[in-house]
């Protein structure tokens, strides 16, 4: 598997090189590859078994429901797109991190980690995407 690096070589190529984006076009790129991940989180904290179908559901949700997408508090808008666990009914970004990494009294298993490390194709071809019909729209406008 080629290095993120060379995967945006590639897509920089694809597309004919570097290109101005405003932040708007950023975002819109960037949140095609969190929409991509956070689906896969979803997913993988339901394989990982962290997810009970039969659990009464009160005030808190799900961890798998508890994926949230979007700018961070306190960044600055820069075209980023955040993807993790909420805080809003539950700490599940602190739930989260202690079932992937462990603690001294539960085994850790990464799934967090592995669903990162097994998504980045998927998201970079999302964002491709994206940044291809931007091109495009641009070169139509030119």
């Amino acid at each position: 598997m080629a290095s993120l690096s060379e995967q945006l070589d590639e897509m920089l190529e694809e597309i004919g090189g570097v290109v101005n984006l405003t932040i708007e076009e950023r975002e819109e790129i960037t949140q095609a590859g969190a929409d991509v991940l956070a689906k896969n989180f979803k997913q993988a904290t339901k394989d990982a078994g962290h997810y009970n179908a039969n659990r009464e559901i009160g005030k808190m949700k799900h961890l798998a429901d508890g994926v949230d997408v979007g700018n961070l508090d306190g960044t600055k808008a820069d075209g980023s797109t955040a993807v993790g666990f909420t805080k809003k009914d539950a700490n599940h970004a602190r739930i989260a991190r202690f079932l992937n990494d462990g603690t001294r009294f539960i085994q850790g298993d990464s799934f967090i980690d592995d669903a990162r490390d097994k998504s980045q194709n998927e998201v970079l071809k999302a964002q491709s995407k994206v940044l291809k019909k931007i091109q495009e729209k641009k070169r139509g406008s030119s």
